[in-house]
């Protein structure tokens, strides 16, 4: 959902999905991460006037997903639905609620215009949030908390 705030529609936000594409889970994950679902990839066109829009996605707690991540400019990735970049996890009515936050032309819009629309490539997954028993070059691997 585009245009949302702690997943309720924001009024006149007028932010719109325009594309929504799913593909398979690139094959040089960092260890320990899984994405269930694949990629999800999704172009958002923003109302005027706008530069960051808020997201909330909806996914079956099933899949374990610790937020939706997406590759930052030096190809780490990053959880948007986390504290530091602004976003949260929080269940509600039997489902896990991703929020999070995008900036037109910003680090995550994958267009890196400013040019009123969104393109974010990026996925539902599951990564262990400590680094309790992960190596200590975890960096290296392509993530980061």
């Amino acid at each position: 959902m585009a245009g949302s705030r702690d997943g309720k529609l924001i009024p006149d936000s007028n932010a719109r999905i325009t594309e929504l594409v799913r593909s398979d889970a690139p094959a040089n994950l960092p260890k320990g991460m899984e994405m269930p679902i694949g990629l999800t990839s999704f172009k958002v066109s923003l109302a005027e006037g706008r530069s960051t829009e808020s997201f909330s996605l909806y996914v079956d707690p099933a899949t374990g997903a610790t937020g939706y991540w997406v590759k930052n400019s030096a190809g780490t990735w990053v959880n948007l639905a986390s504290e530091p970049y602004g976003g949260k996890v929080s269940s509600e009515g039997g489902r896990m609620r991703l929020d999070f936050q995008i900036q037109d032309g910003g680090e995550y819009d994958a267009d890196g215009l400013v040019n009123g629309s969104i393109s974010a490539p990026g996925a539902v997954a599951k990564m262990p949030l400590s680094i309790v028993g992960q190596a200590s070059d975890a960096h290296s691997f392509g993530f980061w908390y």
